[in-house]
């Protein structure tokens, strides 16, 4: 049996192998990250006569660059291990006596650390999951990263249009965009009349709200009176 060691990267991978008895077979071949490069490593193996099914890989589970090679390596019915970092550190600094790194040194020893055998593989679960948990941690992401920049926007509404929350329930609805969109600061605001702005917020709450009801609510007082004698006083400030 031999076993190789693959250490990843982000456009090129490192792999080396030792044989049975420990020894090193090759060290250090660089292959790129597709298909091209899979093939080159395929072709180091056959140059050294050695055949998949008297092969172990070992790879870290670090990042997302493994997945394409691991994939690759899979389809071709090649036994891999996938460990965790953190084995493979502890590993590391038990056999590393002058604290060494490099993508040489590394893969020898996890080849080493293969071949020893005492391990326990990451779990990798079934392709629908995998996808579901990388769906389900973007759409996390992009939730925090919307909540964040909708905390940033209140924060430019608060020293710029002080009032505006009062006015409208939700800062984010689409009428209130579009108020915003069409009048970026408390300037432009101030040449707009009661009736122009009543008509506007009329037409983009599709008649909800109307003339009538804006006076009902200082709708109009709000913007034409409170805005306007807070930027006098705050002149140098811009919506953006």
């Amino acid at each position: 049996m031999n076993y190789l060691r693959i250490d990843i990267g982000k456009n090129n991978h490192v792999a080396s192998m030792i044989g049975e008895d420990g020894k090193p077979v090759f060290r250090a071949f660089s292959f790129s990250n597709a298909t091209e490069g899979a093939e080159s490593l395929f072709a180091k193996l056959e140059a050294h006569n050695v055949h998949k099914d008297e092969l172990e890989i070992g790879l870290e589970a670090t990042g997302h660059y493994w997945l394409p090679v691991y994939s690759y390596l899979h389809d071709k019915g090649c036994k891999i291990h996938v460990i965790n970092p953190i084995q493979t550190g502890g590993w590391r600094k038990g056999v590393e006596i002058r604290k060494r790194k490099t993508d040489v040194i590394g893969s020898m020893l996890i080849a080493e650390f293969v071949r020893y055998g005492d391990f326990i593989e990451a779990r990798l679960p079934e392709e629908a999951i995998f996808s579901l948990k990388n769906l389900t941690r973007f759409r996390s992401y992009l939730v925090d990263s919307i909540g964040d920049l909708k905390r940033k926007v209140i924060c430019v509404l608060d020293q710029v249009f002080p009032e505006y929350q009062s006015v409208f329930v939700d800062v984010f609805g689409k009428t209130s965009k579009e108020i915003l969109l069409q009048f970026g600061s408390p300037a432009e605001l101030e040449e707009v009349s009661a009736e122009t702005l009543a008509e506007l917020l009329a037409d983009l709450s599709r008649r909800k709200i109307g003339f009538e009801k804006a006076e009902k609510n200082n709708l109009i007082e709000s913007f034409n009176n409170r805005f306007k004698a807070w930027y006098k006083t705050k002149r140098g400030f811009h919506f953006i």
